[in-house]
């Protein structure tokens, strides 16, 4: 469930005798093939590996098509089967919530606690309560997830948390800026309001979504937990290797776990230009009162956008090893309905592919793998904090870029054609500031993971040490998987840092042992047969801690 990214940014006047377009419209595909050209400019060869399947929606025309990368060995899945659309599940909580407004139940400026059960704890502002409009548009101040939320599995993130955990964490919520001051994506909001709208329509969120959206639109093969149907897709992360599915305590469902077919979901964009015949008058309604602008760039949910003069409402999806993406303009009764059965989030999900099929002048380039330079490896070579993590990245005697967090196993990092760095063992990216001059290491980069964004900076090495009694003992030590000794010197001072500790100085006690005084230590070096310095033993209150030179 991803944060919606910022989307991609024609030039076609059609002849007359058609409708005519602006003059910033490019025609839309008009055929299968047309359209599977397009997937493949964008996915042949990409390293993400996703199969796509598309459609792309004009008045009462619908075309289908699918295309894969080609970089991984498994089956694409079926036309039929059910794919994980992660936040776009969003909108239909909202098309919930409009359905109770229309019927005078709710209302947008009612406290969430009004629906909230009795008793519950919500933070507030003086009389300023959390309103059901701050959650729908991302501005109650609340933080991404539940404070202290429970994670035993993380690739199923979400499957630990209970109602009675939620609600209890909203309790011990501090609101970090003025209620609805500005947008911030929080999951954790809209895991309230799929609670809270679960328990205004019966304590059954499944059943609601069955029976006011699914069965009237004709999505067969849409659910949350319960499959009437159709058959799962089988998950990726990002080049290729399978994942398990994200699943989640049913009445929070709402935050993100819909699983629904390409055809489900048009019919959902469909509807939501109002272009299918026979839906009730009040669905209809209900689904147009989601797409009216509220505050920050939201309507209920819905992200509001303009794109080269164009209006549109878009939400994208995102789970551990699915992406989705529905992208309407209900001026022109257009949409584009984009499935993936690869989490694309952290390479930037669907958007340019999603704008591009829309019309819109986006450029398509697939993410391939190529050569690093010799001199980029060079220039990223060093420590790095990221997060409050060291990262230790280091050139492998056969070429390979090898980095390392601290406690963690070490991994390759490789470079794509858009000029990122990524891990080949999990998902994530690597994104640079190039330096102002060539050869120069780079200083600055942000680490892309799950949805999150942590800027990193090159940590600078120590000085070299001067004495040379004691240059052979320069360095880093991994002593455990989170403490690291680093040796160096100071102002003509043998100095030693622990992990997450002060520098303090130390002294030579004889070859290759020095004395740390102040903490009654005494380290003791070890060289390999060529006389190298290769580890230390760090000898304190009885223990001792072993590790190899960094």
């Amino acid at each position: 469930m991803s944060l919606p990214p910022v989307l991609a940014r024609v030039l076609t006047l059609l002849s007359l005798g058609a409708a005519l377009l602006p003059a910033w419209a490019a025609p839309l595909p008009d055929s299968a093939s047309a359209l599977e050209q397009r997937l493949a400019e964008r996915l042949g060869g990409d390293r993400g590996g996703a199969c796509v399947q598309a459609a792309v929606i004009e008045r009462d025309r619908v075309v289908r098509g699918s295309g894969c990368a080609g970089t991984r060995g498994d089956r694409a899945p079926a036309p039929d089967a059910a794919f994980e659309i992660g936040s776009v599940s969003k909108t239909m909580t909202a098309f919930l919530v409009a359905g109770l407004i229309e019927r005078g139940r709710w209302s947008l400026d009612d406290p969430i606690a009004r629906h909230l059960p009795e008793g519950t704890t919500v933070p507030r502002q003086g009389e300023r309560q959390i309103l059901v409009r701050d959650l729908l548009t991302h501005s109650a101040g609340l933080p991404g997830l539940p404070p202290g939320m429970p994670m035993p599995k993380p690739d199923d993130p979400y499957a630990a948390l209970t109602e009675a955990q939620l609600l209890d964490a909203l309790g011990r919520v501090t609101l970090a800026r003025p209620i609805g001051s500005r947008a911030e994506y929080s999951n954790f909001g809209m895991m309230l309001v799929s609670l809270a709208a679960a328990r205004s329509l019966g304590g059954d969120l499944e059943a609601a979504l069955r029976e006011r959206l699914f069965a009237p639109l004709g999505m067969g093969g849409a659910y949350v937990t319960r499959p009437l149907a159709a058959r799962p897709a089988q998950g990726h992360l990002p080049g290729g290797a399978a994942t398990s599915a994200w699943t989640i305590t049913p009445n929070l469902a709402g935050v993100g776990m819909v699983k629904a077919t390409l055809d489900d979901m048009v019919r959902y964009a469909q509807a939501e230009l109002g272009s299918l015949p026979d839906v009730p008058a009040a669905l209809t309604a209900a689904l147009r009162l989601t797409q009216q602008p509220l505050a920050h760039g939201f309507a209920m949910n819905w992200v509001v956008s303009r794109q080269q003069g164009r209006e549109l409402r878009m939400h994208d999806g995102g789970t551990g090893g699915f992406s989705s993406l529905v992208v309407l303009e209900p001026g022109a009764q257009r949409a584009v309905v984009l499935l993936a059965d690869t989490a694309l989030e952290d390479l930037g999900g669907l958007g340019d592919l999603g704008l591009a099929l829309l019309g819109l002048d986006v450029p398509l380039r697939p993410r391939r793998e190529v050569a690093m330079p010799p001199a980029l490896r060079q220039a990223l070579v060093g420590d790095w904090e990221v997060g409050g993590m060291t990262l230790h990245i280091r050139e492998a005697d056969d070429g390979r870029l090898l980095a390392q967090a601290r406690g963690d196993s070490e991994f390759e990092l490789r470079q794509d054609s858009r000029g990122d760095l990524y891990p080949t063992s999990f998902s994530a990216l690597l994104r640079l500031e190039r330096p102002e001059a060539e050869g120069r290491p780079v200083q600055r980069l942000s680490w892309h993971q799950g949805g999150g964004m942590m800027q990193g900076r090159r940590v600078e090495a120590a000085p070299a040490i001067a004495n040379p009694a004691w240059r052979d003992w320069a360095g880093e030590y991994q002593l455990a998987p989170q403490f690291s000794l680093r040796v160096f010197e100071r102002d003509g001072r043998l100095m030693v840092q622990g992990s997450g500790q002060p520098a303090i100085a130390a002294e030579p006690v004889g070859a290759d042992r020095i004395e740390i005084k102040v903490v009654g230590a005494v380290v003791e070096f070890e060289r390999d047969a060529a006389g190298q310095v290769v580890a230390a033993q760090l000898r304190q209150n009885g223990q001792v801690l072993r590790g190899a030179r960094r």
